[in-house]
């Protein structure tokens, strides 16, 4: 299945701490990194849905939109696919974000990718789930 998902990731500033600390409460780190990976592609779809809109024209390009939160896991690495899959007929998102000798990018949904604002969106989500999953063992 060739995609067009991209690859950002968060770094937490003491995330070792955390992880540390939901291990020695006998909590489930996967489970936990799951929820705030799930919980991270909810925050993106929802603007990516809302940026795209704009451009409809046939629709493939919003239908191409990855909605199904399929986490894989590399070693301890979880990841979860973003963004608009190439092969369903997103190959026109990639030309909006990043425009063409002839057209201007569009800001809007670059922003949902690789603004600043939305990486701290999903720093301050997972981090909340992860200290809620603390507080509560």
């Amino acid at each position: 299945m060739a995609s067009s998902s991209f690859k950002n990731g968060i770094v937490i500033e003491g995330f070792n701490e955390v992880i540390e600390r939901l291990n020695k409460l006998d909590g489930n780190v996967k489970v936990t990194t799951e929820k705030a990976l799930k919980e991270t592609h909810k925050i993106i779809t929802k603007k990516a849905e809302e940026a795209i809109r704009t451009h409809y024209i046939t629709g493939d390009t919003e239908k191409s939109l990855q909605k199904k939160e399929n986490i894989d896991w590399y070693g301890f690495t979880g990841n979860v696919e973003v963004g608009f899959s190439i092969s369903e007929g997103g190959l026109a998102h990639i030309f909006l974000m990043y425009g063409t000798p002839r057209m201007k990018k569009d800001q809007k949904l670059w922003k949902v990718f690789w603004s600043k604002e939305t990486k701290a969106e999903i720093m301050e989500a997972q981090e909340e789930i992860f200290f809620d999953e603390i507080r509560r063992l």
